[in-house]
């Protein structure tokens, strides 16, 4: 190619790269818009809902996450379609959408308690809105820390999760918080310096190979989500009746480093920022010493553990997540609309019949005001 053929090639590319910068940048720009305004928009309304009140701001919440779960016929047709699968032999089938529904409300309300308990949650104050982990559980809890005993707290997509970590820290137990970095670095460092106001330590999931084994051999506790199906590595198991497949990390880093593993759970009791912690189960690390496959027993018992909290309530559960996998996600969706169409119902496989008065409660209340 010649030198002037050259030149002739670069001054025609040359604006095409122009304008491809300049779209990228403008792309960028209306990006970083976009997060800013939404990061002053949650300032505003942090300092708004501490002006009117836990109650109102509660009451906001739901009205604006009630329209809004209207509007968005896909997630309430996997909301009502999981909740069907999961507890369609359980619970009435008029209740369905009401507990679903009130799951969405619950989740939108996440936000709200976050932006409440960085005013409100304190050393001096937590326990006057139920952040007190019951006895003999905190004793216990205090005891293994005193002594080094390695230690898994585990909990689910259930109530506000987000504030866990917060009433640890405040109950006087040192952890370390396994979560998910937000896609928002503005949102992720507000989140983030919430749920560790109280000195439990926040580790990012890519650090969560290295770290968690770090507190776990000097006798420390890691607390983390264990709500999450694992189609490629994942072990066969059953969640509220459903095959499903979770990781081995649980069993095997209590089998590694001997720790006890205790199941909790935050529910949210009204509309007045009040909450309860629920431990349903402590599996201890002398029960599955001598047993034959330690990963699977406890992965076995933090799963029941975990339906006895969803089933205690299922209006606080995370229905829209897709718990069993995207393509049971679709399936159960499909299957819900043939019910509907004088089809089979979704497969279910536990018969014993169940409703727990909490979530009936809510969800006749709903009923009440649904009503024309």
């Amino acid at each position: 190619m010649s030198e002037s053929t050259r030149l002739t090639f670069h001054a025609s590319i040359e604006p095409t790269q122009n304008v491809h910068r300049k779209g990228v940048s403008v792309r960028k720009f209306w990006v970083h818009s976009v997060l800013r305004l939404g990061n002053v928009h949650r300032r505003l309304l942090g300092v708004f809902f501490l002006v009117i009140g836990p109650r109102l701001a509660y009451r906001l919440t739901g009205w604006g996450a009630r329209l809004l779960y209207g509007l968005l016929d896909p997630l309430r047709e996997r909301s009502e379609a999981q909740c069907r699968a999961a507890l369609g032999d359980h619970v009435p089938e008029e209740d369905i959408p009401l507990i679903a529904k009130q799951s969405f409300v619950n989740r939108a309300r996440n936000l709200t308690d976050m932006m409440l308990a960085s005013r409100l949650l304190r050393a001096a104050t937590f326990h006057r809105y139920g952040g007190r982990i019951p006895q003999p559980f905190l004793g216990d809890q205090l005891e293994r820390q005193r002594r080094s005993q390695p230690t898994i707290l585990l909990t689910a997509y259930y109530g506000p999760f987000d504030l866990l970590p917060i009433f640890l820290g405040y109950n006087g137990i040192r952890a370390a918080a396994l979560y998910l970095p937000h896609g928002n670095p503005g949102y992720d460092a507000y989140r983030r310096k919430i749920r560790s106001q109280s000195g439990c330590e926040m580790v990012p999931a890519n650090h969560a190979a290295v770290r968690l084994g770090e507190i776990l051999s000097n006798g420390g506790t890691v607390a983390l989500v264990a709500d999450h199906h694992a189609e490629k590595r994942g072990m066969p198991v059953t969640f509220l009746g459903i095959e499903t497949k979770v990781l081995r990390s649980v069993g095997l880093l209590a089998w590694r480093y001997k720790a006890d593993v205790v199941v909790a759970g935050i529910r949210r009791l009204d509309e007045t920022f009040r909450f309860e912690v629920v431990v349903p189960d402590v599996v201890r690390h002398t029960e599955w010493e001598a047993h034959s496959d330690p990963v699977a027993f406890v992965t076995d018992r933090y799963l029941r553990a975990l339906e006895g909290l969803v089933l205690d309530d299922p209006t606080q559960y995370l229905w829209g997540y897709a718990r069993w996998g995207e393509d049971f996600a679709r399936r159960v969706v499909v299957a819900s609309e043939q019910q509907h169409r004088g089809g089979t119902n979704p497969r279910r496989v536990s018969k014993k019949p169940f409703f727990p008065s909490r979530a009936r409660k809510e969800a006749v209340t709903n009923r009440q005001e649904s009503a024309p």
